[in-house]
């Protein structure tokens, strides 16, 4: 989902007219559910040939899959695309107002390639036979970090500039969706 928020905004930075006019309106919800359905289609595929009717090679296939999906396509098309639009965003001659939207996909994608992609390539590297030092309980405890840090990102970005110490919660995620 990161990857396809990285392409959606920054196609609609760098081609805005396009995005108004010729984008259909329902794309971004029947891509979030063809993302999600697959999501749940590999998970229960990962949970049936893992877990349920163990096939060991079966397991082991499916997960370089995922982990080569996740390394190789995902993250550096939402690298490609996040870096492009921090570049037309921060480089612009008609200095673009940069909103709280944008801080939140920033920072989520920076904590995401802290905390994840290390993780996840240590994972694939160790299915591939490299051996490394890889814990399950260091990668269970950093995959935590990196989803409890989401709702974080959305209230300190909702709350920045407020001066007032009493904040609700519901209006630092309305402000940080407002964009």
């Amino acid at each position: 989902l990161l990857t396809t928020i990285s392409i959606e905004r920054c196609l609609s930075v760098l081609c805005p007219i396009w995005c108004r006019s010729h984008r259909p309106k329902l794309l971004s919800s029947i891509i979030s559910g063809l993302l999600w359905g697959l999501s749940l289609l590999l998970n229960m595929l990962g949970y049936v040939l893992c877990t349920v009717r163990p096939s060991p090679k079966s397991c082991h296939i499916l997960l370089i899959t995922i982990g080569a999906l996740n390394f190789l396509f995902c993250t550096p098309l939402m690298l490609v695309f996040s870096l492009t639009l921090f570049l037309r965003v921060k480089c612009s001659s008609q200095h673009l107002r940069t909103g709280r939207l944008f801080t939140v996909i920033m920072l989520t994608i920076l904590f995401f390639l802290i905390f994840a992609v290390p993780l996840s390539v240590l994972i694939l590297f160790d299915f591939l036979g490299y051996k490394f030092l890889y814990s399950p309980e260091i990668g269970f405890v950093l995959s935590c970090v990196n989803s409890s840090l989401n709702p974080v990102i959305y209230f300190l970005v909702g709350s920045y500039r407020d001066r007032r110490i009493k904040f609700t919660l519901r209006l630092a995620f309305q402000r940080a969706f407002e964009d």
